[in-house]
């Protein structure tokens, strides 16, 4: 779990600075975060719970806190903070599904 909460944090910063990386890949070449964006943003679309979609949008590709991310959709902070440990849990399982297939 601790690898995911690591690649979120790469991901919310890929979000952050997104202009850069955009202008960089011309004369640098294309970023590997990338591919880790990718694969992120893929698995997302198979959540069956449209809340954590909803929590991943807000606090990683919109750089929201949890606070923010709590006013944002009308919850308390409590709750989006169980639904970022329940957006961990659903990347985790889904990779570890993705390597046992």
């Amino acid at each position: 779990m601790h690898k995911i909460r690591q690649e979120l944090n790469q991901i919310r910063y890929y979000y952050s600075r997104r202009e850069m990386f955009e202008k960089a890949s011309g004369c640098v070449g294309r970023s590997s975060i990338l591919q880790l964006v990718e694969k992120y943003n893929k698995a997302i679309c198979f959540a069956s719970n449209a809340q954590l979609y909803d929590v991943y949008v807000c606090i990683y590709t919109e750089g929201y806190t949890q606070e923010g991310t709590a006013d944002k959709l009308g919850y308390s902070s409590n709750y989006v903070y169980k639904l970022n440990r329940k957006l961990i849990e659903f990347f985790y399982n889904y990779f570890k599904g993705e390597k046992a297939a």
